[in-house]
C-alpha cells in the first residue's frame, strides 16, 4: 500500500501538475489580490501551503533515499 502511495506522489506527472498548480496559484494571488474575497484568498493560501508541504516532502524523500551508500568500499569478485 505504501509503495503505491509513494509511486503516485513521486510520479513525474504528479510533480508536474503540482508545479503548474503552484505557479498558477501564485499568479492568481498576485494579479487578482484586490479582486478576490477574503474567503477566496484563504482557500488559495491553504492550497498553496499544501503544495509547498508536498514539495518539502518530495525533497526530503529524495535526500534521504538518495543517500543510501554501502558501509565499505566495493570488493571485486574474483572468479
Amino acid at each position: 500500500m505504501m509503495e503505491f502511495v509513494l509511486n503516485i506522489l513521486l510520479n513525474y506527472i504528479t510533480l508536474g501538475v503540482a508545479g503548474v498548480a503552484f505557479i498558477l496559484l501564485l499568479v492568481v494571488l498576485i494579479w487578482k489580490r484586490k479582486n478576490l474575497s477574503t474567503k477566496e484568498k484563504g482557500l488559495l493560501g491553504v492550497l498553496l501551503i499544501i503544495l509547498a508541504l508536498y514539495f518539502v516532502f518530495v525533497i526530503v524523500i529524495s535526500i534521504t533515499a538518495g543517500s543510501g551508500h554501502p558501509a565499505g568500499n566495493p570488493t571485486p569478485i574474483v572468479p
